[in-house]
């Protein structure tokens, strides 16, 4: 009886662990900087509505957006986390699925009561999704 519950406390302790380094999140909102012609940055776009979900997963080293268009990161460098007065920063450097570099930062906005925003950093554009994490 004694070996049963060890086992069965291993077991839940095992899939906890496992769980807890996937991150799931819904989008809400989409905004989006490009460059213009000349090379310089433009200005950002209406937020629009837009629903999908996003998965962090650290075990597996990727992060997917699931938006009209599948969009898989597979991240390369976990960067320190940055935190500020206003913002805590989470960063990643990536590479697409085609392997082009590109960055992709989750930020916490403390002086917006903590509103969670999702960017994608390019090097011709940025998305820059509002965020919610998905509790399971």
């Amino acid at each position: 009886m004694k070996l049963f519950k060890y086992i069965a406390l291993f077991t839940f302790l095992t899939v906890g662990i496992a769980n807890a380094q996937q991150f799931q999140f819904q989008t809400t909102t989409l905004s989006v900087l490009q460059k213009n012609r000349k090379g310089e940055w433009g200005k950002w776009s209406t937020p629009e509505q837009a629903k999908a979900i996003v998965k962090l997963d650290y075990d597996k080293n990727k992060i997917i957006i699931y938006s009209n268009i599948i969009q898989y990161y597979s991240i390369v460098e976990y960067l320190p986390k940055e935190v500020t007065k206003v913002d805590e920063i989470n960063s990643y450097l990536c590479k697409n699925i085609d392997g082009y570099p590109l960055k992709i930062s989750f930020i916490v906005r403390k002086d917006l009561k903590n509103k969670t925003q999702l960017y994608v950093y390019n090097e011709d554009y940025i998305f820059c999704y509002d965020i919610f994490e998905i509790v399971k």
